[in-house]
């Protein structure tokens, strides 16, 4: 039996052989973790020599671990970046706190990596720390760099172009200032041309059907004026020359035989009776014509362009107009009932032109929504291809009122084929649309929010549900002071 001493010495001596080989261990798994870090792991001395180096220093710049321990780390920096690590030897030593840099590598082949390194001093003055590569972040950022500064050149030329171009409609303006003295219908043509021109500057954020209505509705004025006008005088001739007539009946009851045959040949009396009418009905028309085109000059508002307090109901009304061909349905589809429930509603600040352009887009996808179970689905969108009942007639609401006593309501609420959720969270994307190629550009409701909510102030917001119908309701303060003073 050993002594008591004896035994006491050899336990010691285990549990010291225990700790060793654990400690040993964890020292193995510790530099097994740091050979595979993807970051580079080093330590140095003060002089700034590499004492450690891990794998990825050679999977990153090339260079063999081994044979770059006891070399200074400026060895493999770029010229540029050497002054900032020599900086940063002679402060670290000072500081306790982790420290960052971005450096400039040379790799073995010449390429420059960018790594980021972050280190701090550890007892005995040695520093340990990472490298982490930052060369792809570093290469877009010059890349962005370099698309902005491409950017503002592009915009810097198209200031020049639009200096240029504003200088040449200058030009013309006063060219055509000029001709104003010889003919002044001219001058109504040229205003409106200027105001044309005015909405083609602003083509980015307004759709082009106002402007096509206007130039529609302009074209058509001049030749009806003319008509118009000169329907009063041609009444008035045919007149006095009906009149002569009779009297020459009257005092030649016995006309020449030429005459008489003549007479006989035009049915003189169904041509008494009858012109009267035709000029009549010539008038009627004229009329008719006259309000279609003011309905199109109150649409495009292009004598509006700017923030007036107009009649909400105008527009819309005015749009209906525009859109008559539409409602009265087809052989295939049925008349669209349009049920008009307007509130008493105050005068209304905004851009006329602008807003009509929403009822525009907003009626128009209320008609083809009501009349889409009448077309062809050949080419729609077969997921929202519907079954109609027998029973569907087609209709649009028009609800308007007043909320709040500082903003107006206008709803459309039509009974067509709806929308699932997922189309409707995407309806004011632009680009978006649910129609065959060719039929939409996905525009016109991105347009109509930009205007309502982003120029106005206001809310444009759908609600829909599959089957059942689609509502869109816009919200307009009713005075713009506040909003854009």
């Amino acid at each position: 039996m050993k002594p008591d001493f004896l035994a006491d010495n050899e336990l010691h001596t285990q549990i010291q052989y225990r700790l060793i080989e654990k400690i040993s261990e964890s020292e193995r798994r510790y530099r097994e973790l740091v050979e595979n870090l993807r970051e580079i792991v080093f330590k140095c001395d003060r002089a700034g020599n590499f004492t450690l180096l891990n794998k990825a220093w050679t999977l990153t710049l090339g260079y063999d671990a081994l044979e770059c321990l006891n070399r200074p780390i400026d060895d493999y920096l770029h010229a540029e970046d050497r002054e900032i690590w020599l900086n940063f030897l002679e402060q670290i030593h000072h500081k306790s706190d982790l420290t960052c840099k971005e450096l400039r590598f040379h790799h073995q082949n010449t390429e420059i990596i960018w790594l980021e390194l972050s280190a701090r001093c550890e007892a005995q003055g040695e520093i340990s720390g990472s490298l982490t590569n930052i060369t792809d972040r570093k290469r877009a950022q010059a890349a962005l760099r370099e698309a902005n500064e491409a950017l503002q050149i592009r915009i810097q030329q198209l200031r020049f172009e639009n200096i240029e171009r504003k200088q040449t409609e200058a030009t013309l303006l006063e060219s055509r200032e000029q001709l104003k003295q010889q003919k002044q219908q001219l001058e109504a043509t040229l205003k409106e041309l200027r105001k044309t021109q005015t909405k083609l500057i602003q083509a980015e954020k307004m759709s082009s059907l106002g402007q096509l209505v206007a130039g529609i509705a302009h074209e058509i004025n001049n030749p009806i004026n003319f008509i118009y006008g000169n329907i009063i005088h041609a009444n008035e001739y045919i007149k006095e020359l009906l009149d002569l007539v009779c009297i020459y009946q009257q005092h030649y009851t016995e006309p020449a035989e030429e005459v008489k045959k003549k007479i006989k040949k035009i049915d003189l009396n169904f041509l008494l009776s009858d012109l009267p009418k035709i000029m009549n009905s010539m008038q009627i028309g004229a009329d008719r014509i006259c309000e279609i085109v003011m309905s199109l000059r109150n649409f495009s508002r292009l004598d509006e362009a700017e923030i007036k307090a107009v009649d909400i109901h105008e527009g819309i009304d005015s749009t209906l107009m525009i859109l008559q061909s539409r409602l009265k349905g087809s052989k295939t589809c049925p008349p669209i009932e349009l049920i008009r429930q307007y509130g008493t509603l105050p005068l209304v600040e905004c851009y006329a032109g602008q807003l009509n352009q929403v009822f525009m887009n907003l009626l128009s996808n209320a008609i083809d929504a009501v009349l889409y179970p009448c077309k062809n689905t050949d080419g729609g969108n077969q997921n929202h291809v519907l079954e109609p009942e027998n029973s569907h007639i087609p209709s649009i609401q028009i609800v308007t009122d007043i909320y709040n006593n500082n903003y107006v309501t206008i709803r459309i609420i039509d009974n067509g084929i709806g929308m699932s959720e997922e189309t409707r969270k995407q309806i004011f994307d632009p680009f978006f649309t649910t129609k065959p190629v060719g039929q939409g550009t996905g525009l016109g409701l991105s347009i109509s929010y930009q205007i309502v909510v982003e120029k106005h102030g206001g809310i444009l917001e759908c609600s829909s549900e599959l089957g059942k119908g689609t509502e869109f309701l816009i919200q307009l303060p009713i005075s713009l002071a506040n909003i854009l003073g």
